[in-house]
């Protein structure tokens, strides 16, 4: 939220929900349809590149993650929040099951390719938990076992302090 653009705004929002339905275990394309119904409206340049994934989930990689406008199924570099988001959500959908796979599909990409693995990391570690994640990236984690007791206190937080579902 550090853009007062109309995309960037959307896109953080997008983000957020998109962690949120992950928790439940919803699925990419249900993620999907869900961000473009409360997030699709407000902001033409979001809508105009993630209303493209469903489109382009079965493209090549590298026909997908480059500059838009370089080929015709291209969502973009990530550079700006509506290509972030929209290709996190691409990395996740091809690899729904494997975070791994997700998040070295968001890391090999061109452009911005932190944030992209950063923002897929969020949805598929949220939606396949923390036992998805290979032991030694975790291991490699500078202070790893302090972030792995705050992410145990968050979460027993979460469960303890909120005994019916959060309305989304």
């Amino acid at each position: 939220m550090t853009h007062r653009h109309d995309a960037a705004i959307e896109g953080a929002a997008a983000a957020a929900l998109l962690v949120a339905l992950a928790l439940r275990g919803t699925s990419p394309a249900d993620m999907h349809a869900e961000v473009m119904r409360r997030c699709g409206g407000r902001s033409t340049d979001f809508d105009a590149v993630f209303s493209r994934v469903p489109d382009v989930v079965d493209a090549d990689p590298a026909r997908v993650l480059v500059e838009r406008g370089r080929t015709e199924v291209a969502l973009g570099e990530g550079w700006v929040a509506e290509e972030a988001v929209a290709a996190a959500l691409y990395c996740v959908w091809r690899f729904p099951d494997d975070y791994r796979a997700a998040m070295l599909l968001a890391a090999i990409a061109d452009g911005d390719s932190d944030s992209l693995a950063c923002i897929a990391g969020g949805i598929s570690g949220a939606r396949l938990g923390v036992e998805a994640i290979p032991a030694g990236w975790i291991a490699g984690v500078e202070d790893s076992q302090r972030l792995q007791e705050v992410a145990a206190r968050l979460w027993a937080a979460r469960i303890g302090g909120n005994k019916r579902p959060v309305e989304l």
